[in-house]
């Protein structure tokens, strides 16, 4: 019965391991998401400005129809 016990506690060691890794997996892909959200918005406003700017600056812009 020792051997069933020495292989179960073995597996509940490492089924645990794997859990907080998964833990720590989780928490990292939420920092992550975070960040990423973050910088898409800057990403769009940076975007909207070059867009804005250029239309502002192009010659056609400053003609009267």
């Amino acid at each position: 019965m020792a051997a069933m016990v020495s292989w179960l506690e073995e597996l509940e060691r490492r089924e645990a391991a794997a859990r907080e890794k998964v833990d720590e997996l989780r928490a990292r892909i939420k920092e992550l998401t975070g960040h990423r959200a973050e910088q898409e918005s800057v990403l769009s406003q940076l975007e909207i400005t070059r867009e804005t700017m250029t239309e502002i600056l192009s010659p056609s812009a400053h003609e009267v129809t």
